[in-house]
């Protein structure tokens, strides 16, 4: 290959999203499909050093050794969850207020013999 064309492939080599170069990694790795049938199926130019290096970096093995929590993501970590039961009070709050009014249209329908909600369908 000549100077010139090594610079253009290097210059107009794909660069893949990161969950999709984790998730070739981990299917090659896991076996579902070798390299050679996952450069055919997804019409992949990359060589098998490409995809060796997705498995060394992208791998099981790597996800696995990840590093502990910092300060900041523990404290964010946190601030979800929190958030997580707020909005999980709200929704039990809605869905008891929800109940309230539709007992309420119910016995309002029952005493006064007025329909209050609209029948389904195109006669209304």
């Amino acid at each position: 290959m000549k100077k010139e064309e090594l610079v253009f492939a290097k210059k107009f080599k794909k660069d893949y999203p990161l969950s999709f170069k984790r998730w070739i990694a981990r299917a090659i790795e896991s076996k579902e499909f070798s390299i050679r049938e996952a450069k055919e199926k997804y019409s992949l130019t990359e060589d098998e050093s490409t995809f060796r290096g997705w498995i060394e970096r992208y791998g099981v093995e790597k996800e696995l050794s990840l590093a502990p929590m910092t300060l900041q993501e523990k404290q964010e970590k946190s601030l979800l969850e929190k958030r997580i039961k707020e909005l999980e009070k709200a929704l039990e709050y809605a869905k008891l207020k929800n109940i309230a009014v539709e007992t309420m249209i119910d016995v309002a329908e029952e005493q006064f013999r007025i329909s209050i909600r609209k029948k389904a369908g195109p006669k209304q």
